[in-house]
């Protein structure tokens, strides 16, 4: 269920909308832009350092099918998914256990999305971030 975006948060998504590419990389939490689909639109470099990924390779992917098969469940997709409604939007912020080949690793991610705008920013605050 989302909440409503508060003004601290409407100013983060604002803040992340307006940005290109390189001014993203600078920021301290991870970065993903999705199409309403899961297609990646924008990977930043501290997610792809956390992920062990290159980021410019994730671009155009399926982040639930190709990328991060672990999201494909209720908790991650299905709470994506409800925010992807043609209604969907505000924010949606939960726990959440990355598996890696390596280990897992708990994070906080949080789903924002302005109304009526095609895609869900998902921004992933790292243990040493929170």
């Amino acid at each position: 269920m989302s909440q409503e975006l508060s003004p601290d948060r409407q100013a983060l998504l604002a803040r992340i909308e307006s940005m290109d590419p390189g001014e993203l990389d600078t920021l301290p939490v991870g970065i993903i832009t999705l199409a309403l689909d899961g297609t990646i639109l924008r990977y930043n470099r501290t997610e792809a350092g956390h992920s062990r990924r290159h980021a410019a390779a994730q671009i155009g992917r399926n982040f639930f099918r190709e990328v991060a098969p672990c999201t494909a469940d209720p908790l991650f997709e299905g709470r994506f998914r409800e925010l992807a409604l043609p209604e969907g939007h505000g924010t949606v912020e939960f726990d959440y256990d990355f598996a890696f080949p390596w280990g897992s690793e708990r994070v906080l991610i949080s789903f924002l999305r302005a109304p009526g705008v095609p895609r869900i920013q998902v921004v992933v605050t790292w243990p040493a971030q929170q």
